[in-house]
Protein backbone atom coordinates (compact mmCIF):
# COMPACT_ATOMS: atom_id res chain seq x y z
CA UNK A 1 0.00 0.00 0.00
CA UNK A 2 1.75 3.44 -0.66
CA UNK A 3 1.48 5.89 1.43
CA UNK A 4 1.63 9.53 0.83
CA UNK A 5 1.42 13.09 2.35
CA UNK A 6 -1.36 15.34 1.15
CA UNK A 7 -1.12 19.23 2.67
CA UNK A 8 -4.29 21.70 2.10
CA UNK A 9 -3.75 25.13 2.87
CA UNK A 10 -5.85 28.86 2.44
CA UNK A 11 -3.46 31.12 1.56
CA UNK A 12 -5.68 34.22 1.47
CA UNK A 13 -5.40 35.97 -2.05
CA UNK A 14 -9.11 36.83 -1.22
CA UNK A 15 -9.70 37.39 -5.35
CA UNK A 16 -6.68 38.84 -5.95
CA UNK A 17 -6.71 42.07 -2.67
CA UNK A 18 -3.24 39.97 -2.24
CA UNK A 19 -1.34 41.18 -4.86
CA UNK A 20 1.85 38.68 -5.05
CA UNK A 21 2.16 35.32 -3.63
CA UNK A 22 4.59 35.52 -0.67
CA UNK A 23 7.86 33.92 -0.95
CA UNK A 24 7.83 32.39 2.75
CA UNK A 25 4.63 30.52 0.78
CA UNK A 26 6.85 28.16 -1.32
CA UNK A 27 9.44 28.00 1.54
CA UNK A 28 6.81 26.51 3.77
CA UNK A 29 5.67 24.20 1.27
CA UNK A 30 9.04 23.06 0.71
CA UNK A 31 9.06 22.50 4.85
CA UNK A 32 6.13 20.08 4.37
CA UNK A 33 7.63 17.69 1.27
CA UNK A 34 3.97 16.77 0.77
CA UNK A 35 3.41 14.59 -2.33
CA UNK A 36 0.12 16.14 -2.93
CA UNK A 37 -0.82 19.74 -2.32
CA UNK A 38 -3.61 21.46 -2.71
CA UNK A 39 -4.19 25.58 -2.21
CA UNK A 40 -7.51 27.35 -1.68
CA UNK A 41 -7.95 31.10 -2.00
CA UNK A 42 -5.14 31.01 -4.50
CA UNK A 43 -5.17 33.61 -7.40
CA UNK A 44 -3.24 33.10 -10.94
CA UNK A 45 -3.88 36.90 -11.14
CA UNK A 46 -0.82 38.05 -9.03
CA UNK A 47 2.75 39.89 -9.64
CA UNK A 48 4.64 37.07 -9.43
CA UNK A 49 2.36 34.02 -10.44
CA UNK A 50 4.66 32.36 -12.83
CA UNK A 51 7.77 32.38 -10.54
CA UNK A 52 5.57 31.07 -7.59
CA UNK A 53 5.24 28.30 -9.89
CA UNK A 54 8.99 28.27 -10.84
CA UNK A 55 9.79 27.42 -7.80
CA UNK A 56 7.17 24.39 -7.04
CA UNK A 57 8.06 23.37 -10.39
CA UNK A 58 11.96 23.07 -9.14
CA UNK A 59 11.11 21.39 -6.00
CA UNK A 60 9.86 18.56 -7.86
CA UNK A 61 6.20 19.10 -8.17
CA UNK A 62 3.60 19.06 -11.33
CA UNK A 63 1.12 21.83 -11.09
CA UNK A 64 -2.49 21.77 -12.10
CA UNK A 65 -4.73 25.09 -12.61
CA UNK A 66 -7.88 25.90 -13.91
CA UNK A 67 -7.12 26.98 -17.36
CA UNK A 68 -10.03 29.80 -17.22
CA UNK A 69 -9.21 33.14 -17.06
CA UNK A 70 -11.22 35.11 -14.47
CA UNK A 71 -11.17 38.26 -13.79
CA UNK A 72 -11.78 38.25 -9.71
CA UNK A 73 -12.16 35.72 -7.50
CA UNK A 74 -10.60 32.96 -5.66
CA UNK A 75 -8.98 29.72 -7.66
CA UNK A 76 -7.56 25.81 -6.69
CA UNK A 77 -3.92 25.25 -7.38
CA UNK A 78 -3.32 21.44 -7.27
CA UNK A 79 0.29 20.31 -6.93
CA UNK A 80 1.75 16.52 -7.15
CA UNK A 81 5.46 15.44 -7.00
CA UNK A 82 6.33 15.10 -10.52
CA UNK A 83 7.78 11.42 -10.40
CA UNK A 84 4.19 10.26 -9.22
CA UNK A 85 2.43 11.72 -12.02
CA UNK A 86 0.60 9.48 -14.70
CA UNK A 87 -1.95 9.43 -16.76
CA UNK A 88 -3.55 13.18 -15.52
CA UNK A 89 -6.90 14.43 -16.50
CA UNK A 90 -7.98 17.78 -15.10
CA UNK A 91 -11.85 18.29 -14.16
CA UNK A 92 -13.19 21.64 -13.67
CA UNK A 93 -17.18 23.03 -13.15
CA UNK A 94 -18.49 26.45 -13.82
CA UNK A 95 -16.54 28.92 -10.98
CA UNK A 96 -19.90 30.78 -10.57
CA UNK A 97 -21.39 32.23 -7.27
CA UNK A 98 -23.64 29.04 -7.40
CA UNK A 99 -20.50 26.87 -7.18
CA UNK A 100 -17.68 26.40 -4.96
CA UNK A 101 -13.93 26.63 -5.65
CA UNK A 102 -13.22 23.14 -7.60
CA UNK A 103 -10.65 21.26 -9.07
CA UNK A 104 -10.47 17.69 -9.97
CA UNK A 105 -7.58 16.00 -11.23
CA UNK A 106 -7.72 12.13 -11.52
CA UNK A 107 -3.70 10.87 -11.82
CA UNK A 108 -2.56 7.54 -11.73
CA UNK A 109 -0.02 7.07 -9.24
CA UNK A 110 1.71 3.00 -9.33
CA UNK A 111 -1.47 1.89 -11.19
CA UNK A 112 -3.64 2.85 -8.69
CA UNK A 113 -6.29 5.85 -9.79
CA UNK A 114 -6.87 8.30 -7.38
CA UNK A 115 -8.81 11.49 -8.10
CA UNK A 116 -7.66 14.68 -5.95
CA UNK A 117 -10.69 17.42 -5.19
CA UNK A 118 -9.50 20.91 -3.92
CA UNK A 119 -12.85 22.66 -2.89
CA UNK A 120 -13.45 26.23 -1.21
CA UNK A 121 -17.17 26.37 -0.07
CA UNK A 122 -17.48 30.28 -0.99
CA UNK A 123 -18.82 32.80 1.77
CA UNK A 124 -20.66 35.86 2.06
CA UNK A 125 -23.42 38.11 0.99
CA UNK A 126 -25.74 40.97 3.78
CA UNK A 127 -28.24 38.17 4.86
CA UNK A 128 -26.07 35.49 7.06
CA UNK A 129 -29.24 33.04 7.22
CA UNK A 130 -28.52 33.57 2.44
CA UNK A 131 -25.47 32.69 3.14
CA UNK A 132 -25.50 29.46 5.02
CA UNK A 133 -27.96 28.40 2.63
CA UNK A 134 -25.65 29.20 -0.58
CA UNK A 135 -22.98 27.37 1.39
CA UNK A 136 -25.34 23.95 1.69
CA UNK A 137 -26.47 24.49 -2.15
CA UNK A 138 -22.17 24.47 -3.12
CA UNK A 139 -22.24 21.25 -0.53
CA UNK A 140 -25.12 19.49 -2.72
CA UNK A 141 -22.89 20.36 -6.01
CA UNK A 142 -19.80 19.70 -4.90
CA UNK A 143 -21.33 16.12 -3.97
CA UNK A 144 -23.15 15.72 -7.32
CA UNK A 145 -19.70 16.61 -8.97
CA UNK A 146 -18.19 13.86 -7.00
CA UNK A 147 -17.02 10.43 -8.57
CA UNK A 148 -18.10 7.73 -7.73
CA UNK A 149 -16.92 4.33 -6.82
CA UNK A 150 -13.36 5.79 -7.58
CA UNK A 151 -10.13 6.21 -5.00
CA UNK A 152 -11.16 10.08 -4.43
CA UNK A 153 -9.86 12.38 -1.81
CA UNK A 154 -11.43 15.99 -1.21
CA UNK A 155 -9.60 18.55 0.88
CA UNK A 156 -9.80 22.30 1.07
CA UNK A 157 -11.69 24.83 3.08
CA UNK A 158 -15.49 24.04 3.66
CA UNK A 159 -16.74 27.12 5.78
CA UNK A 160 -18.45 24.89 7.98
CA UNK A 161 -18.57 27.68 10.90
CA UNK A 162 -18.32 26.87 14.41
CA UNK A 163 -18.95 23.61 16.38
CA UNK A 164 -18.38 21.90 19.12
CA UNK A 165 -17.57 17.72 19.72
CA UNK A 166 -20.64 16.54 20.52
CA UNK A 167 -23.11 18.42 18.26
CA UNK A 168 -24.97 17.22 15.71
CA UNK A 169 -27.58 18.54 12.92
CA UNK A 170 -30.02 19.39 15.18
CA UNK A 171 -27.96 21.56 17.72
CA UNK A 172 -28.22 25.20 15.78
CA UNK A 173 -32.38 25.32 15.34
CA UNK A 174 -33.14 29.13 14.83
CA UNK A 175 -29.43 29.97 13.49
CA UNK A 176 -27.72 30.37 9.96
CA UNK A 177 -26.05 26.82 11.55
CA UNK A 178 -29.70 25.32 10.63
CA UNK A 179 -29.33 25.71 6.83
CA UNK A 180 -25.08 23.87 7.27
CA UNK A 181 -22.67 23.10 9.72
CA UNK A 182 -19.85 20.78 10.11
CA UNK A 183 -22.42 18.10 11.10
CA UNK A 184 -24.44 18.11 8.35
CA UNK A 185 -21.25 18.07 5.93
CA UNK A 186 -20.31 14.96 7.69
CA UNK A 187 -23.39 13.62 7.31
CA UNK A 188 -23.75 14.17 3.68
CA UNK A 189 -20.13 13.04 2.53
CA UNK A 190 -21.26 9.74 4.66
CA UNK A 191 -24.04 9.56 2.30
CA UNK A 192 -21.65 9.74 -0.36
CA UNK A 193 -19.34 7.08 0.82
CA UNK A 194 -17.20 9.27 1.94
CA UNK A 195 -15.87 10.29 6.02
CA UNK A 196 -14.58 13.66 7.28
CA UNK A 197 -10.99 13.65 8.93
CA UNK A 198 -10.65 16.98 10.90
CA UNK A 199 -7.82 17.12 13.74
CA UNK A 200 -8.85 17.25 16.83
CA UNK A 201 -6.44 19.63 18.48
CA UNK A 202 -5.74 22.94 17.11
CA UNK A 203 -7.77 25.33 14.95
CA UNK A 204 -7.63 25.75 11.31
CA UNK A 205 -8.86 29.53 11.35
CA UNK A 206 -9.77 31.77 14.36
CA UNK A 207 -11.77 29.61 17.02
CA UNK A 208 -13.50 27.04 14.10
CA UNK A 209 -12.38 24.00 12.26
CA UNK A 210 -12.99 25.11 8.49
CA UNK A 211 -10.32 22.95 6.44
CA UNK A 212 -10.72 19.42 6.46
CA UNK A 213 -9.58 16.20 3.93
CA UNK A 214 -12.40 14.15 2.98
CA UNK A 215 -11.76 10.56 1.23
CA UNK A 216 -12.99 6.87 0.38
CA UNK A 217 -9.55 5.69 1.25
CA UNK A 218 -7.62 4.63 4.13
CA UNK A 219 -6.60 8.94 5.62
CA UNK A 220 -4.70 8.76 9.11
CA UNK A 221 -2.10 11.18 11.35
CA UNK A 222 -4.33 14.24 10.13
CA UNK A 223 -3.05 17.48 11.79
CA UNK A 224 -2.94 21.41 11.93
CA UNK A 225 0.22 23.10 11.71
CA UNK A 226 0.58 26.92 12.72
CA UNK A 227 4.30 26.79 12.45
CA UNK A 228 4.51 28.96 9.60
CA UNK A 229 3.61 31.65 11.93
CA UNK A 230 7.43 31.44 13.15
CA UNK A 231 8.62 32.33 9.48
CA UNK A 232 10.24 35.43 10.03
CA UNK A 233 9.01 36.67 6.62
CA UNK A 234 5.52 36.11 7.63
CA UNK A 235 3.16 39.29 7.92
CA UNK A 236 -0.21 39.63 9.57
CA UNK A 237 -2.19 41.03 6.44
CA UNK A 238 -3.99 40.43 3.51
CA UNK A 239 -2.58 38.47 1.76
CA UNK A 240 -0.35 35.81 3.77
CA UNK A 241 -2.09 32.84 5.12
CA UNK A 242 -4.82 33.22 7.61
CA UNK A 243 -5.12 28.79 8.22
CA UNK A 244 -3.27 26.52 9.26
CA UNK A 245 -1.71 23.70 7.31
CA UNK A 246 -4.02 20.51 7.12
CA UNK A 247 -1.82 17.73 6.69
CA UNK A 248 -2.42 13.90 6.97
CA UNK A 249 -1.28 10.44 5.28
CA UNK A 250 -3.65 8.80 2.65
CA UNK A 251 -3.18 4.98 1.89
CA UNK A 252 -4.02 3.99 -1.50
Amino acid sequence: MKKMKASTWNINQRSGQGKQIPEMIAQELAKQNSEIICLTEYVKKTDNHSQFCSILQTNGYTIFEDVRTIDFGNEILIAIKSDLVNDCQVITIDNDDNNPNFLQVRVTIEGQELNIIGVRIKIGGENIFEDFKNRKSQLDKLIFNLPTHENTIVLGDFNNGYYKQNDDTHSYQGKPREFYSYPLLQSEMNKAGLTVHTPSKENSWKYCKLDHIIGNIPISNVCYSWRFLENPDYQNKVGYPDHAILSATISL
